[in-house]
């Protein structure tokens, strides 16, 4: 029994090692805070990851014993099980990262890597678009504009309002930020608005974490704009001066 637990412990140690850099790969470079809410990926990984974990050496604590003429065929066995279902759900949370956030006439949308139309993609790839790559790493800030071409542009429209992949989906419509720097400074609106809104949230009982973050902001040029996130919305500060983006703070931008 005491050979048992110790390899128990030792499997258990080294899962959470492997579980400990998943969870930095997850929420500091794929979906960096607070995105994992905007998202909605905290709960589901986790359970997958907690199931993972725990798991593997379970079985490993009862198929051991000392001596056992197939102890290490088992030990591979689970490892390699082990290791397979942490990688479908690693696989399966790299393709739903957010690849970009789009900010798309008046609010900023987080756009999917697995939501990305394909087609459009494969455009922006012929134009030798370098805005509209996508990134290993963290999500990359782009625009997205009208398309140069009127027809194109009557094409995304129908599809948009038919329920197809819109503005912030279009890898072709992409361009830098600061290519939209004059639109982004007209649409963002004062801070001390997004005070008053989170009042009345507060008021409503809608709890966010990031109420008292405003208060580091008072005194500086700052305004907001609105964050489409999956499952949750939130606000992004940006300069008031260059438009740059400051901040992504867990506040609900409607009243």
């Amino acid at each position: 029994m005491k050979n048992r637990f110790s390899a128990f412990l030792i499997h258990l140690l080294l899962s959470g090692v492997v579980a400990g850099v998943a969870v930095i790969l997850v929420f500091f470079v794929w979906y960096p805070m607070p995105l994992h809410s905007a998202v909605g990926v905290t709960e589901i990984f986790l359970i997958l990851l907690s199931v993972d974990i725990v798991i593997g050496p379970m079985l490993t604590f009862v198929v051991y014993k000392p001596g056992k003429a197939s102890l290490k065929f088992d030990l591979t066995v689970i490892a390699l099980l082990q290791l397979m279902a942490l990688g479908y759900g690693i696989n399966t949370v790299f393709q739903g990262r957010p690849a970009f956030v789009v900010f798309s006439q008046d609010r900023f949308e987080i756009a999917r890597a697995s939501d990305i139309d394909a087609g459009s993609a494969q455009i922006a790839l012929q134009n030798k678009n370098a805005t509209a790559q996508t990134s290993w790493a963290s999500p990359r800030w782009v625009a997205a504009v009208a398309s140069p071409d009127p027809k194109r542009d009557q094409e995304i429209l129908f599809s948009a309002t038919a329920g197809g992949p819109d503005w912030p989906l279009l890898p072709e419509l992409f361009v830098p930020l600061v290519q939209v720097k004059e639109q982004i400074l007209k649409k963002a609106r004062p801070l001390q608005e997004l005070e008053q809104l989170s009042h009345k949230n507060q008021a409503l009982n809608i709890k966010t974490q990031d109420f008292a973050a405003l208060q580091d902001w008072q005194d500086k040029a700052v305004k907001w704009l609105p964050l489409r996130g999956k499952v949750k919305d939130m606000v992004v500060l940006v300069d008031a001066n260059s438009a740059a983006v400051m901040k992504i703070i867990d506040i609900n931008p409607w009243p």
